[in-house]
């Protein structure tokens, strides 16, 4: 998911990140406002993850999003368990 994309996509994904990454704060999400930047910031503060594997989530969220899931999923495929 690229920048463009994130932003696009905010009101839709602000739900999903609360319930996906739960120690992330209103006043978090806030400061985010459709950020991809600040959002990989977040993130990284609030659990310490690599931006890489935080990319993987967004990637793959946002294939579910726009119905490209499969073949995505199918290329990634995470590991059963994963957060992602």
């Amino acid at each position: 998911m690229n920048t463009e994309q994130f932003t696009q996509s905010w009101e839709q994904l602000e739900g999903h990140l609360k319930q996906h990454w739960s120690k992330l704060t209103d006043d978090d999400l806030l400061g985010i406002a459709g950020s991809l930047d600040k959002f990989n910031s977040a993130i990284e503060k609030r659990y310490g993850e690599m931006k890489g594997d935080v990319s993987k989530w967004t990637d793959l969220w946002y294939a579910r999003w726009t119905g490209r899931y499969e073949p995505y999923y199918q290329q990634w495929k995470p590991a059963t368990g994963s957060r992602f």
